[in-house]
């Protein structure tokens, strides 16, 4: 009798340890199921947020082409817009690259400024732009576009940088001065000159041979101090100033889906009425993520 009891007590106690252990199981289970749902959320939300700043970027590409809206006068160095789909929303604001100095062929006095405003000494900002200025000299790029915008081809000598990150590698300049003048640089634009008015005063106070009474005169258009036409008259005598808008368009576009999630990218566009595409796309990056 204690025998048949004792073999009951020790199939029960076996049972209870079995559920005991598919409950573990059970858990583990669930745990992975919901890391395995939020991971496919995960990669939707961001396929999703990938399609709604692709749709930005279209409508940027094709507000550029348009044109001013009134149909006169220039396009806006500056343009901002919304997009509503069904999944979410896309703010996109689109800046053209005249408003950057282009490191493949803006005047020198730009490139030692810009130099100067990311922390080298005079002298050794003079030194830089001199080996800058001689490692850019090559080909131009096909058609005139910025470089990056077309690929090379075999046996073609080109040095032009293709991004201002290879800045970080190039001889004498520290890592801190390849950070510090990325905001002022660019290798898209195409240009000799640059959009004065744009630049911080901390640069303008860095370009040789800029005349105190045009930095004067920016400071002044800021302030409302100034009208356009002044300004313009102002500028009329540098030569490394300039009213072209470049064909490159630095574009940032901020998603956010219905679902709470957000995300933002950056992009360097090409748009120019010669060309076939709407746009082309020269870069394009993910910025930040927000998980609601």
């Amino acid at each position: 009798m204690n025998s048949a009891t004792s073999r009951r007590g020790a199939i029960l106690v076996s049972v209870l340890w079995i559920m005991i252990f598919l409950g573990f199981l059970a858990v583990i289970l669930r745990v992975q199921m919901t890391g395995v749902v939020a991971s496919v959320r995960v990669t939707e939300d961001k396929a999703s947020a990938r399609i709604l700043a692709e749709a930005g970027l279209s409508q940027a590409a094709a507000e550029i082409r348009a044109g001013p809206p009134d149909g006169v006068g220039t396009l806006s160095d500056q343009i901002s817009s919304t997009i509503t789909l069904p999944t979410g929303v896309a703010s996109v604001s689109a800046t053209n690259e005249a408003l950057r100095i282009d490191l493949n062929t803006a005047e020198r006095p730009l490139i030692v400024g810009a130099l100067r405003a990311a922390g080298a000494a005079p002298g050794t900002a003079d030194d830089l732009a001199t080996k800058i200025i001689g490692h850019r000299a090559g080909p131009t790029p096909l058609n005139g576009q910025p470089a990056g915008s077309a690929p090379q081809r075999a046996g073609d000598d080109i040095r032009l940088f293709q991004t201002v990150s290879e800045l970080a590698a190039f001889p004498g300049i520290t890592p801190d001065m390849a950070i510090a003048i990325e905001p002022y640089v660019t290798v898209s634009s195409g240009l000799a000159g640059v959009r004065l008015q744009a630049l911080d005063d901390a640069l303008l106070g860095e370009i040789p041979g800029l005349p105190p009474s045009v930095r004067k005169a920016i400071k002044d258009f800021h302030a409302g101090r100034l009208s356009r036409e002044q300004l313009d008259r102002s500028l009329a005598g540098v030569t490394f100033n300039t009213l072209a808008q470049a064909p490159s368009w630095r574009v940032d576009l901020r998603t956010t889906l219905q679902s709470g999630y957000s995300e933002s990218f950056e992009a360097l566009m090409l748009v120019s009425n010669a060309d076939e595409a709407p746009y082309r796309v020269l870069d394009w990056r993910r910025a930040a993520i927000e998980l609601d």
